[in-house]
C-alpha cells in the first residue's frame, strides 16, 4: 500500500470537485487502479483518521437527514 497521505490527498482531490458525474467517474477510476487501497479509503472518508483512540464522528456513519440539516 501507498503512503496513507498520499491516498488521503488522492481522495480530497476527487472529493473537491464540483460535477457529481465527474467525481463518480474519477472515484471508479480510482477504486480500479488501487483496489487494494478501497478498505483504507472507506475508513478514511468514514472519519476513521483521528488520533488513537479517538472515536469517529457520530455523523459519519449516519449522515442527518434533510430534515435535521435544515
Amino acid at each position: 500500500m501507498r503512503d496513507p497521505e498520499v491516498v488521503e490527498a488522492e481522495l480530497v482531490e476527487i472529493s473537491a470537485m464540483a460535477d457529481d458525474e465527474t467525481k463518480l467517474n474519477n472515484i471508479i477510476a480510482w477504486c480500479a487502479t488501487h483496489p487494494d487501497e478501497i478498505p483504507f479509503a472507506i475508513h478514511i472518508l468514514l472519519g476513521g483518521r483521528g488520533k488513537k483512540g479517538e472515536a469517529a464522528p457520530s455523523n459519519a456513519i449516519n449522515p442527518p437527514s434533510a430534515a435535521e440539516q435544515l
